[in-house]
């Protein structure tokens, strides 16, 4: 696992069909991530996301992505979550100048 920054935010969400979110993290990571399996499951907040449409609405709320139901992703779970499954694009490492 890679060190992550105290408070990590995402910068950038869009949606995709189907149920896929572009993100783009605070420390550069970025990637796709396939919300599928998280909308598949049973839950109040869920329950709308599995309209397309609404699922589209996601956006940015202090870093948070967040839906007009106030079901929002944690972060940093969102980033562990793509990085176990191989989703997460880390970003090139920083050269140093000579």
């Amino acid at each position: 696992m890679t060190d992550k920054p105290a408070r990590l935010k995402v910068t950038a969400i869009r949606a995709i069909v189907p149920f896929r979110l572009v993100v783009t993290f605070s420390d550069g990571a970025s990637g796709t991530f396939d919300a599928a399996p998280m909308i598949g499951e049973r839950g109040e907040g869920t329950e709308p996301l599995r309209d397309r449409r609404f699922f589209g609405t996601v956006g940015l709320a202090n870093g948070v992505p967040t839906w007009p139901n106030h079901f929002d992703l944690s972060p940093l779970w969102l980033r562990e979550e793509m990085e176990k499954r191989g989703e997460l694009v880390l970003p090139p490492p920083l050269r140093r100048r000579r």
